[in-house]
């Protein structure tokens, strides 16, 4: 009958090792932003950048050569060094945590998307090519960010990609999409 009870607390006490979902401390979590704010804050701004140039391709291809397209895809080169290198991503001291790692590699995995889609801009759409591969990795580089963002910082409310833009007439004020 003993034996039974210590199977049977052996049992629940496995089942219960097993069940647990790895904690991630405020310290681990303080540490990961210590190491990746300012560069979580260069994709942000190369994710808003690269989809406003896709944006503006789309509504004239014809003036893709301007300088303001060639001066904008500089600005996003930059955040994108000031990211991160996937290597040298990889390479950073991060807290040792599946959770943070796991979140970790799709930063890395942004990295690499962002500048897939750089180069497929450059290289097809100057040529008046399709630069749907480009939008596609943008998309997925901004989940990616995303899931991030509301893991390590928490917002209040979800964050949802806003893939369409609404055009306000003079004097029409838009709506708040945060408070």
């Amino acid at each position: 009958m003993n034996n039974f009870f210590k199977y049977i607390f052996s049992f629940i006490l496995l089942l219960s090792v097993i069940s647990c979902e790895e904690k991630i401390s405020e310290g681990d979590i303080d540490n990961y932003k210590k190491v990746m704010d300012i560069r979580l804050g260069h994709l942000g701004n190369a994710l808003i950048m690269q989809g406003r140039l896709l944006e503006s391709y789309n509504l004239s291809s014809f003036r893709a050569d301007e300088d303001h397209f060639k001066e904008a895809e500089e600005i996003i080169k930059d955040h994108l060094a000031k990211l991160g290198r996937p290597d040298e991503l990889k390479k950073l001291n991060i807290p040792n945590k599946t959770k943070i790692k796991n979140l970790h590699l799709l930063i890395v995995e942004s990295s690499e998307l962002m500048i897939s889609a750089m180069n497929t801009l450059e290289d097809q759409a100057w040529m008046g090519g399709s630069v749907g591969f480009a939008e596609v990795a943008v998309d997925k580089a901004r989940f990616n960010f995303q899931t991030v963002i509301k893991d390590i910082y928490k917002p209040k409310e979800d964050v949802k990609p806003i893939l369409e833009h609404k055009e306000y007439e003079i004097g029409e004020q838009p709506e708040k999409v945060f408070e």
